[in-house]
C-alpha cells in the first residue's frame, strides 16, 4: 500500500512538473510580439507618437491622431505578433476620424510585459484619455485584429462603443491552441481570452470581417463567437485569402471604411 502510495505521489508531482514547464512553453506564444524587435521608428507619422502613463506607471507608447475635438474615435488593436504601427496608413488616409494606436506592454516601445488583465486595463484607460483630450467624441469605435479581437471585445463589454469591429476574431485563444496542439492547452494557465464570454454583453453595432482560408483561426472558433453575441446581430463579411493576407484583400480596406460611424 504505501508503495503505491509513493508511486501516487511521484505521478501527481511529475503532472504538476509537466504542467509547469508546458505553461511556460506555451505562455510566450500567446504573445510573441513581446520577444520580437519590433520598434516604433520603424513606422511613420513620428509627429503622432505619444507616451502615456498606465494607471500602474508603465509607459505605453504609440500614435494618437488628433483630429479635434469631436470627432468621431477609432481605437486599433493589433495581433499578437504585430506592431500597432501597421494601421498608421490607414490613419493617415482618413483626416476625418482621430486614431488611437498604442502597442501592447512589451510590444514596440512600450514597457512592461503583456498579460490580459494588464492589456484590458491599460486600453481601457488609454481610450479614456484619448477621449477626454477630444472633448466628447462624436462616436467611438474599436477595431480589433486576430488578438487585438479579444482585447477590442473585452474592452467593447467595459465602456460600451458606438461600434466594434472584429477583424479574424476567435471565440478563445485555448481553443485556438487546441486546433495545433489538441488538449494541452485546455490543461495549462494560459491567458485564454475568452471572448464568447463577453459578447453575450455587448449592444452597439458589431461588424466580424473573416477570412474564410484562415490558418491561424478555424473557422468553428469564429462561428461560435458569432453565435454569442445575444443583444446584437453582428454584420459577418467574407475574403477569400488567409489570416495575414486579409488586409491586401480586394475590397477589405473599403469594406472596413464603410464600417465606420
Amino acid at each position: 500500500m504505501k508503495k503505491k502510495l509513493n508511486y501516487l505521489i511521484i505521478a501527481v508531482i511529475g503532472m504538476i512538473t509537466l504542467y509547469g514547464l508546458t505553461a511556460c512553453g506555451l505562455q510566450p506564444l500567446v504573445y510573441p510580439g513581446a520577444t520580437m524587435h519590433m520598434p516604433d521608428s520603424d513606422y511613420g507619422c513620428g509627429a503622432e507618437r505619444v507616451e502615456l502613463k498606465a494607471q500602474d506607471g508603465t509607459a505605453l507608447r504609440g500614435w494618437f491622431f488628433n483630429r479635434g475635438q469631436n470627432t468621431p474615435l477609432v481605437a486599433f488593436y493589433g495581433g499578437n505578433a504585430m506592431n500597432v504601427g501597421g494601421f498608421t496608413d490607414i490613419a493617415k488616409a482618413d483626416p476625418s476620424r482621430s486614431y488611437l494606436l498604442i502597442n501592447y506592454r512589451g510590444y514596440g516601445n512600450s514597457e512592461g510585459e503583456p498579460s490580459e488583465s494588464a492589456i484590458v486595463k491599460d486600453s481601457c484607460h488609454a481610450l479614456s484619455l484619448a477621449a477626454e483630450k477630444l472633448g466628447k467624441p462624436a462616436s467611438v469605435t474599436l477595431v480589433g485584429f486576430s488578438l487585438g479581437s479579444g482585447v477590442a471585445t473585452q474592452v467593447a463589454a467595459a465602456v460600451k462603443p458606438d461600434a466594434l469591429i472584429l477583424i479574424c476574431p476567435f471565440d478563445s485563444i485555448t481553443e485556438v491552441a487546441c486546433n495545433f496542439v489538441p488538449f494541452v492547452p485546455r490543461l495549462v494557465p494560459l491567458d485564454s481570452w475568452r471572448s464568447v464570454d463577453y459578447a453575450p454583453g455587448i449592444s452597439c453595432r458589431v461588424a466580424i470581417l473573416r477570412a474564410l482560408k484562415d490558418s491561424v483561426v478555424p473557422p468553428y472558433s469564429t462561428d461560435s463567437l458569432i453565435r454569442a453575441f445575444s443583444a446584437t446581430t453582428p454584420a459577418v463579411f467574407e475574403f477569400d485569402c488567409d489570416h495575414n493576407q486579409i488586409f491586401s484583400a480586394p475590397q477589405f480596406t473599403e469594406t472596413l471604411k464603410n464600417q465606420l460611424p
